[in-house]
C-alpha cells in the first residue's frame, strides 16, 4: 500500500516572516519510512527553499509576497538642493526631490532601519534612524539649512475621517520658525509649535480653504484656494527661511497623504 506523507517545515525568510513549506514523500511504502529518510528529505527541501528565498532577498526592491512598510520623503531644506531618500543604504525615492516637494509613498522593509538622504552625486548629507513597522506609513522630512540639516519621522495616520470630512495635521519644518501656529481660514487651528514638531489630527469639513502660518506674532506665510477633498487627509508644512530669498521663502506646503 502506497500513502503521502505530508508535514511542514517553518523557514525564517530574511524578512522574518515564516514560510510554510509542504514536502511530500511519494512513492514509499508507509511501513517503510525511517525518521532518517524524513530528516533527509526535509533537509533537501530546507536547502531548496534557502537558496530560492536568498536570490529573492538578495533584490531589495522585490516586494512580492513580502509584508512591508510605506515611506515618504519630503524635502523641507531651503539650501541643500535636491535629494533622495536610502534606507539601509538602498534608493527608496523613484527620483531626487526639490525643496518644497514629495516623493510619495515607496516600500521599505522592516525594523529599526538606517535612513540617509544623499545628493545627486550620493553624498551623504545626514543620516538617522527609524523604525517602520508592517504595513505602517511614515513621511520622512529633510529639514534645516545645509550646516546643520536634520530628518524628522512621523508616522502617517491613514484611517479615514468621517463622511463629509477631511483629516489634516502640521509639522513645522522651518528652522526660522521658532514656534509657529496654522491658521485655517483666520481661525488657530494649532497653536504654537517649535520647529521640526509634528501635531496630532484634525478633521475639518471638506471645502476650500486659505492656510496661514504665523511665527510667534507676525502672520508670514499664507497658502490660498486650497481643496481639500472628502475622504482625503492631509499634511500642512511649514518650510523655508523668513525673509529668505525667492528660491526658498517662508512658506506653507500640503502633501495629500491617500
Amino acid at each position: 500500500m502506497y500513502q503521502n506523507v505530508h508535514f511542514r517545515v517553518y523557514i525564517r525568510s530574511g524578512i522574518h516572516i515564516p514560510t510554510i513549506v509542504n514536502i511530500s514523500i511519494l512513492s514509499m511504502k508507509l511501513s517503510t519510512i525511517t525518521l532518517k529518510q524524513v530528516m533527509i528529505c526535509a533537509l533537501f527541501g530546507f536547502l531548496g527553499i534557502t537558496l530560492f528565498s536568498s536570490c529573492k532577498k538578495d533584490d531589495p526592491y522585490d516586494f512580492k509576497d513580502t509584508i512591508a512598510a510605506n515611506v515618504n520623503f519630503i524635502n523641507a531644506s531651503p539650501d541643500a538642493g535636491d535629494a533622495g531618500l536610502y534606507v539601509e543604504n538602498i534608493l527608496r525615492t523613484p527620483q531626487l526631490v526639490s525643496f518644497g516637494n514629495a516623493s510619495g509613498y515607496n516600500k521599505t522593509f522592516l525594523g529599526e532601519q538606517d535612513i540617509t538622504a544623499k545628493n545627486a552625486s550620493e553624498n551623504t548629507l545626514v543620516s538617522s534612524k527609524g523604525q517602520f513597522d508592517a504595513n505602517g506609513n511614515y513621511t520622512v522630512f529633510m529639514v534645516g539649512q545645509s550646516s546643520a540639516l536634520g530628518l524628522v519621522t512621523v508616522t502617517d495616520d491613514l484611517t479615514a475621517p468621517a463622511a463629509g470630512k477631511v483629516k489634516i495635521r502640521f509639522v513645522n519644518a522651518s528652522p526660522s520658525a521658532t514656534s509657529a501656529r496654522l491658521l485655517v481660514n483666520n481661525s488657530t487651528v494649532y497653536t504654537d509649535q517649535p520647529y521640526r514638531a509634528a501635531t496630532t489630527y484634525t478633521e475639518l469639513s471638506a471645502g476650500t480653504y486659505f492656510f496661514n502660518v504665523a511665527n510667534g506674532n507676525t502672520r508670514s506665510a499664507t497658502l490660498n484656494n486650497v481643496t481639500l477633498e472628502s475622504g482625503k487627509i492631509y499634511t500642512v508644512y511649514a518650510k523655508g527661511l523668513i525673509g529668505g530669498s525667492a528660491n526658498a521663502p517662508f512658506s506653507v506646503g500640503v502633501f495629500k497623504n491617500n
